[in-house]
């Protein structure tokens, strides 16, 4: 037996059978009745059971019936719903306080061990939850179930993790499952230019950037690139504008060419589209020059006081970290020296 999890992301849609034939290569259909049935890669048939909440989706495999149910600890109780378990069961929970952390977790442990075994039995909630009992005559958990006309089933609790509350239910005991996390970025709610379009709403990007974003979010990397291609096309993307900006905004923050070269490379840029925007600083008029925004990042640092030869150390370390030339910040030194 194995059970395939995957953790669902915010934002993106996500279906059993995508989510099957993501995690195990398995295509999965759906009988009238409602069953699920599965087909793996090589042609076998499969047994599997499949259990979704709002954070996590997780399948179990098997060469016979099986069950799998799993709940979120943080999910919404009602101590109504207790009302409908079996006698027994509503026995064992009255005498713990309703809703406290121990009756949640008494209630959640009851509740997936039913679910996996009217899963086992190929029915679902429309079994019926009181018709049966997970709890013996003397209020244990029983080991095995076997509701009227139904089949027998041993079922356990399952330490898959942290946050879940799980069960499996299987025809052999003690049969332990092969746990796999998987990678699944599941599907977008909308459309990769729709979403390019929205990020560029909140702020501008340089195109690789956007591509880089895009990907993140799970789209296709074609998907990603055509979108940004269209938004090229309309207008809404242009690099050698948003280096221009991007070189003359971190200019006035006294950062030097070659850290300001260095952060539009980071974000994508061609090496030829950041050498022009660094042109198109020093030739604007109303910036100062390289020296200059380094000698006032030094006298911010001195605050008006003489610099002894540890400062103008730090003072170089700075600068260097600032991204200036070596021949900046030793003549920016040298005029310290001698002022």
């Amino acid at each position: 037996m194995k059970i395939y999890v995957i953790r669902k992301k915010k934002g993106r849609k996500y279906t059993s059978p995508a989510c099957a034939k993501a995690a195990a290569g398995i295509a999965l259909e759906y009988e009238e009745s409602g069953r699920t049935v599965a087909v793996s890669e090589d042609g076998a048939p499969l047994h599997v059971s499949v259990s979704d909440t709002k954070n996590w989706w997780a399948m179990l495999t098997a060469d016979s019936p099986c069950g799998l149910d799993l709940e979120e600890n943080s999910r919404n109780l009602s101590a109504v719903t207790a009302k409908k378990l079996h006698p027994l069961e509503q026995q064992y929970l009255g005498g713990l306080e309703p809703l406290s952390s121990e009756w949640r977790a008494e209630f959640l442990a009851i509740w997936v061990r039913k679910e996996a075994y009217m899963k086992f039995c190929g029915e679902g909630l429309r079994m019926g939850l009181g018709r049966f009992s997970v709890l013996d005559e003397t209020l244990a958990y029983a080991k095995q179930i076997c509701a009227k006309n139904h089949p027998a089933a041993y079922v356990a609790s399952l330490d898959l993790l942290p946050g879940l509350t799980a069960a499996i239910a299987c025809g052999a005991p003690d049969e332990e499952p092969e746990v796999i996390l998987c990678e699944y970025a599941g599907e977008s709610e909308r459309n990769a230019l729709d979403e390019a379009a929205a990020l560029l709403a909140g702020r501008s990007y340089m195109s690789a950037d956007l591509q880089k974003k895009l990907r993140a979010k799970g789209y296709e990397a074609e998907e990603a690139d055509a979108a940004v291609e269209r938004l090229r096309e309309l207008g809404y993307l242009d690099d050698a504008s948003y280096a221009r900006t991007y070189a003359s905004d971190a200019a006035r923050k006294g950062k030097g060419k070659l850290r300001i070269a260095r952060e539009l490379a980071q974000k994508g840029a061609e090496a030829k589209t950041a050498k022009e925007a660094l042109e198109a600083v020093a030739e604007d008029g109303e910036q100062l020059s390289e020296r200059e925004r380094a000698m006032a990042e030094a006298q911010k640092m001195l605050r008006g006081e003489k610099p002894d030869e540890k400062t103008l150390a730090r003072i170089g370390r700075r600068l260097s970290s600032y991204g200036y030339e070596p021949s900046v910040i030793w003549d920016v030194l040298g005029k310290l020296r001698n002022s």
